[in-house]
């Protein structure tokens, strides 16, 4: 019997032809659409390498000598901007509402800046470096932002390291793909940016602090140890405590000694939240984007299925009264008409998968960060999808021509 299908589909081939290209373009498009939407999608389920909840920006400002609101100092002496950043994070730290505060520069995910930077190993003469965005921050931001270690640290001996003037490293996808572990520079000593004088020992591994959401670890991270008492930044992170960030903000804007000491002020508060949102509004619109266009495009596609093969069905009314004629029971046809569109639906999987496996290899695929075996997996996946659309296609005109009676079939015939 399926020697007997091939020699049918063959012998048909003029009829068959047109439809194995309509299917390999229905296979082509849907996993290409499915593997982009996949690869976009994927890392906003994957731990982020922090917590985004109940975490504010601010930004620090200092009131020019020029400005009319510059409060003049007793004497030269008295000009440190440092003590009074100083005395407005001590304020900001014994407010009831705040859990824990840091100065950062490049600190918060949710933009875009890259700091590029290497680490090197020092005293070893080879070309292994390690890449990874540069955050500096003090050492409070492992309370705000919560960082996770890779080797079983908690956040006092993240703390502490930073304290210590140690960094971290985060996993990546360069170094993976390497076939090299980020954890065994634990304990190292790196130079930083190939600048000798710049030497960090590693004090731990931690899960990577992505740009957003959506991004995948393709570079690490580099946490910095910042001093707050020597290194002026504009940046200032918060985390308050659990469901009082409408409190503290209430406070914040009420008192004006958490917003000013002489002539360094805060301002631009705003939630991570919001940041995010801010942030990936594009790529959010973006997905949601291919998901209509996904759903538009599989009823469109399994509409045109179910109206090819019900016209095809129409023209085998006849061949299928014959064969229950012949003996055939009603399963047997059936087996043979999902058969035949199975094998077509094959013929259209080898045409698709030789247009778009050579994309596979392309510097655009490696970027998006995914391996064969996934693409491999979205083939699998679009072939048992468009598989389904024809058995669902099929089955009902091929109810329907069964149910006919033989005589009144062939009636014509």
């Amino acid at each position: 019997m399926k020697r007997n299908l091939l020699k049918q589909i063959r012998n048909e081939w003029k009829d068959n032809i047109w439809l194995v290209i309509e299917l390999a373009v229905v296979a082509a498009s849907i996993w290409m659409l499915v593997f982009v939407l996949y690869a976009r999608v994927k890392y906003n389920y994957s731990p982020r390498g922090f917590d985004p909840d109940d975490v504010y920006y601010l930004s620090v400002r200092r009131i020019d000598n020029k400005s009319p609101e510059y409060v003049a100092p007793a004497d030269s002496s008295d000009v440190d901007y440092y003590a009074d950043r100083k005395d407005l994070l001590r304020r900001l730290r014994e407010n009831p509402y705040v859990e824990a505060v840091a100065i950062h520069s490049n600190g918060l995910p949710y933009n875009y800046n890259f700091s590029g930077w290497t680490l090197s190993p020092f005293g070893r003469e080879d070309s292994i470096y390690y890449m990874g965005n540069a955050r500096r921050v003090s050492p409070d931001m492992v309370d705000v932002l919560r960082y996770e270690s890779l080797t079983g640290l908690n956040r006092r001996q993240l703390k502490a390291a930073l304290e210590r003037g140690e960094i971290f490293i985060s996993d990546n996808m360069i170094d993976e793909d390497a076939g090299r572990d980020p954890v065994d520079y634990k304990g190292q000593q790196m130079i930083m940016n190939a600048d000798s004088t710049k030497i960090f020992k590693v004090a731990d591994v931690i899960r990577c602090v992505r740009r957003s959401d959506y991004e995948p670890p393709y570079r690490g991270t580099i946490i910095i140890p910042l001093d707050e008492d020597k290194r002026w930044t504009s940046e200032m992170a918060l985390r308050v405590k659990p469901g009082k960030g409408r409190e503290f903000v209430e406070s914040f804007r009420a008192d004006k000694d958490l917003q000013r000491q002489r002539n360094v002020y805060l301002t631009d508060l705003k939630s991570l939240a919001d940041i995010r949102e801010a942030c990936q509004r594009g790529t959010d619109v973006q997905v949601r984007m291919y998901f209509v266009v996904i759903a538009f495009l599989l009823v469109t596609i399994f509409l045109g299925l179910l109206g090819t093969f019900w016209f095809r069905m129409q023209q085998r009314i006849s061949e299928i009264a014959i064969r229950k004629v012949s003996g055939a029971t009603r399963s047997q046809v059936f087996r043979r008409i999902i058969g035949e569109g199975m094998v077509l639906l094959i013929c259209g999987m080898l045409i698709a998968s030789a247009c778009i496996w050579p994309l596979v290899s392309s510097d655009e695929f490696g970027y998006m960060g995914e391996k064969w075996y996934m693409a491999l997996l979205m083939e699998c996946f679009t072939m048992v999808l468009v598989a389904a659309g024809i058995v669902v296609s099929l089955w009902y005109p091929a109810r329907k021509a069964m149910d006919i009676e033989p005589a009144i079939a062939i009636k014509a015939e």
